[in-house]
């Protein structure tokens, strides 16, 4: 029986050898032809570039049919509109983990995130929104009352120290309380502006790198150099001092902040610009006092030994004393009164007095007269913005809104009044005024171009449409934040960006920005798609547009441009012609609501494929009711057997099959012809037990009655195909397949390389395929 099992088992492998063999031979002989097609084939010959584009975008489309090849594609902006809060872009960036590299200064930012977290928790707060001060917060409002008190008295106080001498041995503590103690508040003004928001066209501008560079490009120059006496000071620089008049430039500054935040009332407002101007009067007589006197010590260090100081006797008079002296003599001079009491002595002095005396007699007299006029009567209009403004405060004021509110409101319509003086004539009105050939070559210089640069416009219709269509624009102003085109409606209007700033949002963040000539909602309006975003303008935004209904009147009187404009979009809606389809996040060719990127779009090949997929389950034997039977009834036969067995002799009976068979005991074949249909369907594991259990009731001297090839039949286990059973994946014949695979695609690779042919690659690739 195992030769015969043995003959089987060995033309089954031969025959297994020769179906290997056939593969192989087609395989080369598919080789073959293919390499030879490719040589003879008139497609590559004359189309090769083309045919590589369609491979590449075929691989493309693989490549972007994989989950982890689309996860490495994320960028930044990507991970901000998918919104999730649980993962994080640097971590992904910093372990390499997408297609995007870090740069140097991002790994060091990672690594200082992660050795340092409380500091860099610190960091982050300091740099986000919420350290921001708005300009009509309370405390913004005191502290610049306290620089203008503090401005004020150090303004009077340097040219008093310059003049006079004033050092830390003479004067003690006061010369902390104003001289050390206001350029350390200055110090911190400088360092508070960095996380001061302003207002730029009229929008509150909060962005901490906007708010930097602005300040940076603004007034950082002026505030350093108010600080930088005070650091000097320290190093021990004397002659820097000096630099302390820088201050006086603060003083205006801090009044007009101070004004805007106050939002005074007219009569308020007249008493506040009395009081500056008053104030400007005491500080120009205060500083020609100072600068009186110092002239005088300087000419006395020069050698000179009669000034006005000794004609007065008051050269070694205590500073009181001299200082109101000189005080005297600049508001007598100012007024031009002149007792002459107190006049200059020496030369110098007396060019001094003259150039004081125009200077001074200027700004009493013509500038607090004539060029005041001059200057309101030039700024007539800003006059009556203001007093608009002041009845809207006023009125918004009255009706209780918050301080931050009104100044919101305040500064709004400041920049909507200055933007709507600038646009002084609407152009419609000029155009309107034109002759119909000039304002045709007009709106053909203004417009053509960016219809001419659009991609759907201007590679779809002729020149002659476009300069037609050029004259059906009209132009349109919107403010800021307000809504241009919202989501999930049709646009009728084809917008053109002229001046300002568009932005287009999606969940409140912003995904694109549009500057001055790009085209908003082209493709929309081109296929009449409803928007799947919203256009806000960012500033004061001027915008010329066509109407829907003036575009179609025009491409319906043209036969061919219609045709032209049916048949782009039936090659786009029918997925022909996609690569005019740009996606606004990651700028693939689908629309933003298809990008796989940000929407989860699901397999339905693979879910289904999954769902028709059959799962075997491995199944516990257990021993069944009919089983149970058989073995009970086998235990009672083997008993009884064996009691025969013992009384053979004195019974006298010779126990053989036919004996057996007589008393009902089954024989081997029985056994297994009536065990044969249920053990059918077990595993090879649980016949082989089924049948070491019969076998271990059948007593040793029926073996010897049964012939010898049975014998070796009953005991006989294929180990083979035991091990193919519980070790599919190991077993001999799967890795002789595997083996002669690998040696058939080298024989294929060597044959491939022998050809000259740079495309055989491609025919590689689909033999292995289909022998995999």
């Amino acid at each position: 029986m195992i030769p015969k099992l043995q003959g089987i088992r060995f033309r089954k492998e031969e025959q297994e050898r020769m179906e290997d063999q056939e593969i192989e031979l087609d395989a080369l002989n598919k080789v073959d032809k293919q390499l030879e097609m490719l040589e003879n084939n008139s497609a590559w010959k004359s189309k090769p570039l083309r045919i590589i584009q369609k491979i590449t975008i075929f691989i493309t489309r693989l490549k972007h049919n994989s989950t982890t090849y689309r996860f490495k594609l994320l960028k930044k902006n990507i991970f901000l509109l998918i919104r999730d809060k649980a993962s994080s872009f640097q971590f992904y960036l910093y372990n390499f983990m997408l297609f995007q590299k870090p740069s140097r200064w991002i790994q060091i930012k990672y690594e200082a995130h992660a050795n340092n977290p409380l500091w860099w928790r610190f960091w982050c707060f300091i740099k986000s929104d919420e350290t921001v001060l708005l300009p009509a917060d309370k405390f913004l409002f005191l502290w610049d009352l306290l620089m203008m008190l503090v401005t004020i008295v150090n303004i009077f106080y340097v040219p008093l120290q310059l003049s006079f001498n004033l050092n830390e041995d003479n004067m003690g503590s006061v010369f902390t309380l104003f001289s050390t103690l206001p350029s350390c508040i200055f110090l911190i003004d400088l360092i508070l502006t960095f996380f001061k928001g302003y207002y730029d066209r009229g929008i509150l501008q909060r962005n901490k790198a906007k708010i930097f560079w602005h300040y940076i490009k603004g007034d950082f120059a002026l505030d350093l150099a108010i600080v930088l006496p005070f650091i000097l000071s320290w190093m021990g620089y004397s002659a820097a001092n000096y630099l302390m008049l820088i201050r006086m430039t603060r003083v205006r500054r801090t009044m007009i902040v101070i004004e805007e935040i106050s939002n005074f009332k007219e009569k308020s407002a007249i008493i506040y610009q009395l009081f500056c101007l008053i104030y400007s009067l005491l500080l120009i007589s205060h500083f020609c006092a100072c600068l009186f006197h110092y002239f005088a010590l300087y000419e006395v260090d020069q050698g000179y030994t009669h000034t006005w100081l000794h004609q007065q006797n008051i050269f070694d008079e205590d500073l009181y004393t001299k200082y109101f002296n000189s005080l005297y003599w600049i508001t007598i001079t100012s007024m031009t009164v002149g007792y002459g009491d107190i006049v200059p002595v020496t030369t110098p002095e007396k060019i001094l007095v003259t150039v004081i005396t125009f200077l001074v007699t200027g700004v009493f007299g013509y500038a607090l007269g004539m060029i005041q006029s001059i200057f309101y009567k030039m700024a007539e209009q800003t006059n009556l913005n203001n007093s608009r403004l002041r009845l809207v405060s006023n009125h918004i004021k009255q009706r209780g809104l918050n301080t931050q509110l009104q100044f919101r409101v305040r500064k709004y319509i400041e920049y909507y009044l200055q933007f709507k003086q600038d646009e002084e004539l609407d152009l419609d009105e000029l155009m309107g005024q034109l002759n119909p050939k000039l304002k045709q070559e007009v709106q053909i210089a203004m417009y053509y171009r960016y219809l001419k640069h659009s991609k759907l416009v201007g590679t779809n219709f002729a020149d002659d449409i476009i300069k037609k269509l050029c004259f059906c624009i009209h132009e349109k102003t919107f403010a800021p934040e307000e809504v241009i085109i919202k989501k999930d409606e049709l646009p009728n209007q084809l917008y053109i960006v002229l001046a300002g700033q568009v932005k287009s949002l999606i969940l409140e963040k912003s995904i694109k920005r549009y500057q001055q000539g790009n085209l908003l909602c082209e493709r929309e309006f081109f296929y009449q798609d409803v928007m799947q975003y919203n256009i806000v303008a960012s500033s004061f935004v001027q915008v010329a547009y066509l109407n829907l209904s003036e575009f179609q009147s025009i491409i319906q009187n043209h036969r061919s441009s219609f045709e032209q404009y049916r048949y782009a979009i039936d090659n786009t809606v029918f997925g022909q012609n996609t690569n005019l389809i740009i996606c606004e996040a990651c700028q693939s060719h689908h629309q933003f609501k298809n990008c796989p990127l940000i929407f989860f779009k699901k397999n339905n090949g693979k879910v289904l494929a999954a769902y028709h997929t059959n799962d075997y389950q491995n199944r516990q034997t257990f021993a069944r009711k009919k089983t149970k039977y058989k073995q009970q009834r086998t235990g009672i036969l083997n008993g009884a057997y064996d009691h025969i067995i013992k009384m053979r002799t004195q019974l006298g009976v010779q126990v053989d099959q036919a004996f057996l068979n007589k008393i009902g005991y089954p024989g081997y074949e029985q056994q297994h012809e009536s065990d044969e249909e249920d053990d059918k369907f077990q595993s090879p594991q649980a016949r082989r037990q089924s049948f070491s259990q019969y076998n271990e009731h059948l007593p040793s001297i029926s073996h010897q009655s049964l012939p010898q090839d049975d014998k070796q039949n009953d005991f006989h286990i294929d180990k083979v195909q035991e091990y193919e059973f519980y070790y599919p994946h190991n077993n001999i014949t799967k890795v002789s397949k595997i083996v002669n695979k690998q040696q058939l695609l080298r024989r294929i690779m060597d044959k491939i390389l022998n050809k000259k042919n740079l495309f055989a690659g491609l025919v590689f690739r689909q033999v292995v395929q289909k022998i995999i």
